[in-house]
């Protein structure tokens, strides 16, 4: 190409890129204005707000109190999910009329932020049905009728962390889990990718702080602190304050349940049927340096309910068990390896950046 032409043909290109970044700054600013950053005042009704919602809005609450809301059928991205948190300096309180009903209702829906709010004054704070990319976040959840927060249909990528929920079973005790995921009978249900982390969950009722049922994979359960439970009742084998039940093992033949239970602390289990602090069965899991401690029963339990081939083995490594009247590790017939299983292999999601947790002191204060 001779000198004239590239000379020529560079003011062009020239006026091409800077038409190009004009016509993806305006596109940029238009996107961001169809997002936007909503109070909704103590006075405001939630429910219509969300309804309004857009993908990318962020939802800033008042003190409240709220009456609480339904999600159905929404669907957000990675890129524009929907936020409900509290505003500059605000409590956000979702309180119930009573034992009855919800206040945080999401079904088939997809990514949903719920940050720093309080729930309480309910039956069933936080129930959520076929959902993905749900990430809840220093909730603050006490004073209800049944479980916390149930998890359960064709749901996938769950975070819950830094959580602090106590007080539940007020008049279901049985059935009063601090975090439940799956379902307890069949036709069971597939919930895969569940991340429960720095949660401080206690006095559950007559039930577990964490339960997983049958077809639940890909499961960390990592740096929490429960305490102070009373698991089972004489109906009900409830039987630990970290449990996980039986494989569905017909559902997916021969593919491991991938679940890890890391580095908690569980102590005072002290009251109930089933006072272990931690069951494992069938499913198997890998349960890498918890503290265990204060168990009226077994530190680690293990239940052979449905064994035969195909169970999976269980993985005990540098755990470290306490002042457990019934002895630190239950006897029993399955497949146990007192080995490291390696490295967890499962990650939080990473499309949000939380708000910053309590502080500290207040994590670590007793419930």
């Amino acid at each position: 190409m001779s000198p004239s032409i590239c000379s020529a043909a560079s003011p062009l290109r020239r006026r091409l890129a800077l038409y190009s970044l004009l016509v993806l700054a305006t596109f940029g600013a238009t996107t961001a204005l169809t997002a936007a950053e909503i109070v909704v005042g103590d006075m405001d009704n939630l429910q219509a707000r969300i309804d309004a919602a857009q993908g990318g809005d962020v939802l800033l609450l008042g003190n409240g109190p709220y009456a609480g809301f339904t999600l159905e059928g929404r669907h957000f991205t990675a890129e524009r999910p929907l936020v409900i948190r509290p505003a500059p300096g605000a409590r956000p309180v979702l309180r119930g009329q009573g034992y009855t009903g919800y206040l945080a209702k999401i079904t088939n829906t997809s990514y949903v932020v719920l940050d720093g709010l309080t729930l309480t004054r309910t039956n069933q704070p936080i129930y959520s049905t076929s959902v993905e990319h749900l990430i809840l976040v220093n909730l603050h959840i006490h004073d209800i009728g049944q479980e916390a927060i149930h998890i359960r249909g064709q749901s996938r990528h769950i975070d819950i962390r830094d959580c602090r929920i106590y007080d539940s079973g007020h008049t279901q005790p049985q059935w009063a889990e601090g975090i439940y995921i799956g379902m307890g009978q069949p036709p069971f249900e597939s919930v895969e990718h569940v991340w429960i982390e720095g949660n401080d969950i206690a006095r559950t009722g007559n039930s577990e702080a964490i339960n997983l049922k049958a077809r639940v994979y890909h499961v960390t359960i990592r740096g929490n602190r429960v305490h102070d439970l009373a698991p089972g009742t004489a109906t009900q084998h409830n039987e630990a304050a970290v449990s996980c039940e039986a494989a569905d093992r017909s559902y997916r033949p021969g593919e491991d349940p991938d679940v890890w239970i890391e580095r908690n602390e569980i102590f005072d289990v002290r009251f109930g049927r089933w006072a272990n602090g931690i069951k494992l069965s069938t499913m198997g899991g890998r349960v890498i340096g918890n503290t265990i401690r204060d168990c009226a029963q077994h530190g680690i339990a293990f239940n052979a309910y449905d064994n035969g081939p195909g169970a999976f083995p269980a993985w005990l490594f540098d755990n470290r068990i306490e002042r457990c009247a019934a002895g630190a590790i239950s006897g029993t017939v399955l497949q146990v390896r007192h080995a490291d299983p390696g490295p967890n292999p499962n990650r939080p999601q990473t499309w949000y950046r939380a708000s910053p947790p309590a502080s500290p002191a207040r994590q670590s204060e007793k419930l």
